[in-house]
């Protein structure tokens, strides 16, 4: 997460990966069970020789095998994943060193044997109390509550351990999310030896999970990472190679050179890549997307290089017209993953459905209609997940009801849905129409509009990142004062609504091309973006989505929490050939990721955009790519039109007239090209 390495087990997962690499090279079956069992071994030996022969081996099991283990003195032993449980991790915000802290506690056991045996007898008995408790039941009530009680005997425990050692293994943020689970009524722990990297919380349903994580974010700004898997496979091939972003020279190769080396990067067959070919959107099925449909529209479709985001790789298709906004994005992307790449986490995936309320009559009163509806919450989720049972087997549903009453003779009824994957207008207007009459019968009132709201705040992706300053300087300006200027220029926007709709915009070039690529809804993007906005600023009113700042240690500092009500399954994105290509380049495997993709790339059109304008200004990088859509609109053909560009920016004057008598020049002297079309 930024500068700071979670300890998620990624030395086991390195020494896990290499062993089965060469065990597969050599023909051998990752799945089979002796090889599996082999390379359990090997990894153990490896990871005890690189790490001085510290640590339990648990990691490096658990990323061997998968699934759900019981592991005990260098032994595994598989355990059924019970069907109730749900299970989340929390960043704590703070890295620690496992090593350190056991070296603490054994020194304060040859010192004080007997706090030492009473702690380790009340962690020792947490654990059988959680394997009794953390298993199938047809009661998950009760199996929860067995494993709120072995979690906070536990918990007791690890204090005791750093009270007597002086080790911080429950530091202050974990005491916090400890607090706000058992206030939600869920159980949560440390994830491994304490410290500040992460907390696992139990829940029994993934909505009571989802509810704590939102709310622990809104009050306290503490992330729930929705992305990590529980139970996984552990080692095996992947079937889609680890895209390599970093395509040096890319801009220079021709169309069909391009493809290739996005097959290459993707793994894709090129085949797959003629679907972005002219006319690939052919016309019975445009015919079938929209009414009234003459032809169809193409727009320039391009590769985005260079991103990371949470340590993965990424190519990004961007459709946009305007030149500079895919080569801006790249750069900024290669600058950022000089320091690491973007970090993201995302909300959970919920929507707004609204329930206009209308006082009927002369006599009303909003507050007990209010009351009215809450009082009948339960009754009315069960009413709307019975609107879309399959999202509810795809883990999604209602999730909440809340009430506002935005004027003496009108109430607003909010339900709070997990779309899962989809972008869910659909799915929502459906849930608002559902219970709509319902919601007449209770208040007496008359119900209105029943809608979505395009305002996604509940489903936001947050991005950041931090760039060494070395990676940001320019001709004339040390890497320092690109740093200074970038905030400058980021606070000029968190204080001028004119200047932050302009900073916006900029955000919006890089996140509109990805969700229009992907076959999402731009229109719903930016509506919501910008009323997101409107509360973002330094007095409450319009401001930027994306804030600098400069670290303690000189580095660029990028943070910015956008909007994204994206899916991957359904509408356009099903449809459209190439909007289904695109989301396979991006390789995304759920709608969490598509946004932080979308974010990622707005974060660094600002960055870029910020670059230039705390430095050259704007136009000397964005005009000089201009003068290519300039040349063509002059009638420059093939090699034409780059020697037309390059004489334009020369010229300085990048207009259609002066393209016109320019070209007229270069045919007259003999510096035309070939009629022939160039790939490039």
């Amino acid at each position: 997460m930024g500068a700071r390495k979670l300890g998620l087990g990624s030395s086991a997962a390195v020494a896990a990966s290499v062993i089965g690499y060469h065990l597969t090279a050599a023909g051998l079956d990752p799945f089979d069970p002796q090889v599996r069992e082999d390379a359990l071994s090997l990894a153990l030996a490896a990871h005890a020789e690189a790490q001085g022969g510290g640590g339990s081996g648990a990691d490096v099991a658990a990323a061997v095998l998968g699934g759900l283990l019981r592991f005990q003195d260098r032994k595994t032993r598989a355990v059924a994943m019970p069907q109730w449980a749900h299970i989340g991790f929390v960043d704590a915000g703070a890295p620690a060193v496992t090593s350190r802290f056991v070296a603490q506690v054994k020194a304060a056991a040859v010192e004080r044997p007997g706090p030492y045996a009473d702690a380790m007898g009340l962690l020792t008995g947490a654990v059988d109390q959680f394997l009794t408790a953390f298993r199938d039941s047809p009661d998950p009530a009760k199996s929860l509550a067995g494993v709120r009680e072995a979690t906070r005997r536990h918990n007791e425990g690890l204090r005791a351990l750093a009270t007597m050692s002086g080790a911080p293994i429950m530091t202050d943020a974990i005491e916090r999310i400890i607090a706000e689970a058992e206030v939600d009524g869920l159980a949560a722990k440390p994830s491994g030896a304490g410290g500040g990297d992460l907390v696992v919380v139990f829940a029994a349903s993934r909505a009571d999970l989802d509810r704590f994580g939102e709310r622990l974010h809104r009050e306290h700004k503490m992330a729930l990472l929705s992305d990590l898997k529980v139970a996984d496979r552990g080692i095996r091939a992947e079937d889609r190679i680890p895209p390599n972003p970093r395509l040096s020279g890319f801009f220079k190769l021709d169309i069909q050179a391009r493809r290739q080396a996005v097959a290459e990067a993707t793994g894709l067959d090129m085949a797959r890549l003629s679907d972005l070919d002219v006319g690939a959107l052919d016309m019975h099925r445009a015919n079938h997307m929209i009414e009234n449909v003459v032809g169809t529209l193409e727009l320039p479709l391009a590769i985005a290089t260079n991103f990371r985001i949470n340590g993965r790789d990424f190519l990004v298709p961007m459709c946009v017209e305007e030149a500079s906004v895919v080569a801006a994005a790249s750069n900024a992307a290669k600058m950022i993953r000089a320091g690491g790449g973007f970090s993201a986490h995302n909300d959970a995936p919920w929507m707004i459905a609204q329930v206009q309320l209308i006082a009927a009559g002369d006599s009303f009163d909003a507050q007990a209609a209010a009351a009215s509806v809450l009082e009948h919450k339960d009754e009315l989720l069960v009413m709307a997940d019975g609107a879309h049972p399959r999202l509810v087997e795809r883990g999604g549903g209602a999730r909440d009801i809340e009430v506002r009453v935005v004027d003496p003779a009108m109430v607003v009824v909010h339900i709070l849905v997990d779309c899962r994957d989809a972008m869910g207008a659909n799915l929502l207007n459906t849930v608002a129409e559902t219970v709509a009459p319902r919601l007449e019968a209770l208040t007496k009132w008359t119900a209105g509009l029943r809608i979505l709201s395009n305002l996604s705040d509940r489903r936001c992706s947050h991005i950041s990142a931090r760039i060494p300053p070395d990676a940001l300087k320019a001709e004339g300006f040390s890497g320092s004062e690109v740093v200074d200027r970038i905030v400058s220029a980021s606070r000029f926007a968190e204080l001028d609504p004119y200047r932050a709709t302009t900073h916006n915009k900029g955000i919006m070039n890089g996140v509109d091309a990805v969700v229009l690529a992907t076959g999402n809804d731009w229109r719903a993007m930016e509506a919501s973006a910008h009323a997101f906005a409107a509360t973002r600023g330094a007095n409450g009113g319009y401001g930027p989505l994306a804030v600098w700042r400069k670290g303690e240690d000189g580095w660029l500092e990028g943070s910015m929490s956008l909007p994204t009500a994206v899916g991957i399954v359904g509408g356009a994105t099903r449809v459209h050939p190439v909007a289904r290509l695109a989301l396979r380049i991006i390789g995304c495997t759920s709608g969490h990721e598509l946004g932080q993709v979308i974010a990622a790339a707005g974060l660094a059109s600002n960055l870029a955009a910020c670059r230039a304008l705390a430095t050259e200004g704007i136009q000397r990088g964005h005009m000089s790519l201009h003068a290519r859509s300039v040349a063509l609109g002059a009638g420059a053909e093939a090699d034409e039109v780059e020697r037309l560009a390059a004489a334009l920016v020369a010229d300085g004057e990048i207009k259609a007239e002066r393209a016109t008598a320019l070209l007229a020049k270069l045919r007259a002297a003999g510096g035309g090209g070939s009629k022939e079309p160039s790939a490039g």
